[in-house]
């Protein structure tokens, strides 16, 4: 049973781009800002963001051997499991002329996300900077640039067997081994990123480079280098009436072979979203969000939001049109239908100093 437990993960680690070693992609990435691009740090407008998003796909999967020469039987799998969490703060920048508005900025912010799939887990943390240039006489279109570091720990508990020994051929029978492996990295990201506010519509599109520093992620003391990866979104704003507007978004999301080592490292995620927001209050601020779309791997996605003066709250539900009757050489996989869900919650500050007006003594003239 322990040689099917681990060819299942082996083979399902390697069907699913969004696995271990590579970064991990949010359907409602716009939910998680700072995953998605450093220079989106402390764009907002308010005195501090905080929010954090979990994903979870493909729990309650079952998989029922059926080919020799391993054992039969069937296992549960408890899915992919991914919580992230940030906050960030914008500090302004005033301009050299008092005389003029402000319309750049600076961002700082930290992050953190756990990616787990059964034994297997990747866990990082990272600071990020930005800064935000304000162009035109009113600000309207800003570029924005951004940088993020941190520390990123691959690890393995439990019973686990290394990918030689599961491919190995002629080298008997897997040598297992109970306990922990893991690894600590520096991991370093930046990206540039472009808006603009018009009255009827508006726009911000990003393109960021993880881990452009190739670190080494071998728990064996092999060199195995995380592959660079690209990501690109562009979300808009089209007002129809004064209640009603539409929201597109795109992402994109491509790991890059550059460290020459091996074949097929090059893995792609596309999605693309409509959403209708309908404003239904000025005073409370209130606006609803209801829409879809789909992923190029076979997931069609359902998704709803609530925002409310400053607090977001959003759930999205993947459905993966093309997992029912999936297999491979050495497992079947039942009871699955690749379906995943996600819950984010963000909120946006506002903090400002109450004006202190000092009482004025009335004197008639006479």
């Amino acid at each position: 049973m322990k040689i099917l437990q681990s060819l299942f993960l082996f083979f399902l680690i390697s069907y699913c781009t969004s696995s271990q070693a590579q970064d991990v992609h949010y359907t409602m990435f716009d939910m998680a800002p700072l995953e998605m691009n450093p220079s989106q740090t402390g764009f907002f407008a308010g005195t501090f963001r905080v929010g954090g998003i979990y994903r979870t796909q493909w729990a309650g999967m079952s998989i029922v051997q059926s080919q020799p020469p391993l054992s039969t039987g069937s296992t549960n799998f408890s899915g992919f499991q991914t919580p992230s969490a940030f906050i960030d703060v914008p500090f302004g920048i005033p301009p050299k002329d008092k005389n003029k508005t402000m319309k750049s900025w600076a961002g700082v912010g930290v992050s953190f996300y756990l990616d787990k799939v059964a034994n297997v887990s990747n866990v990082a943390a990272s600071l990020s900077l930005a800064y935000h240039l304000g162009l035109g006489s009113e600000g309207r279109t800003v570029v924005s640039f951004g940088l993020q570091g941190g520390i990123l720990q691959h690890s393995i508990k439990g019973d686990f067997t290394f990918e030689q020994d599961l491919t190995g051929l002629g080298a008997g029978d897997p040598l297992y081994t109970s306990g922990e492996a893991s690894k600590t990295m520096p991991d370093f990201s930046g990206g540039v990123s472009v808006s603009h506010r018009a009255k009827k519509f508006g726009f911000e599109g990003g393109i960021s480079l993880n881990h452009f520093t190739n670190p080494n992620y071998s728990l064996n003391n092999e060199d195995s280098r995380l592959p660079m990866t690209i990501i690109a979104n562009l979300i808009g704003t089209v007002t129809l009436t004064k209640k009603l507007f539409l929201k597109p978004l795109f992402f994109f999301q491509n790991m890059l072979n550059t460290t020459g080592q091996g074949e097929g490292l090059s893995a792609y995620d596309f999605n693309a979203q409509v959403l209708l927001g309908v404003h239904f209050n000025d005073e409370e601020d209130l606006t609803l969000f209801v829409g879809g779309g789909y992923r190029a791997s076979g997931d069609a996605i359902i998704r709803v939001g609530l925002d409310i003066k400053g607090l977001k709250f959003g759930f999205a539900y993947d459905i993966n049109t093309q997992a029912q009757g999936l297999s491979y050489k050495v497992p079947t996989f039942n009871n699955n239908t690749g379906m995943a869900f996600e819950v984010a919650l963000s909120y946006v500050a506002k903090i400002y100093k109450v004006p202190i007006i000092k009482d004025v003594l009335f004197c008639p003239r006479f």
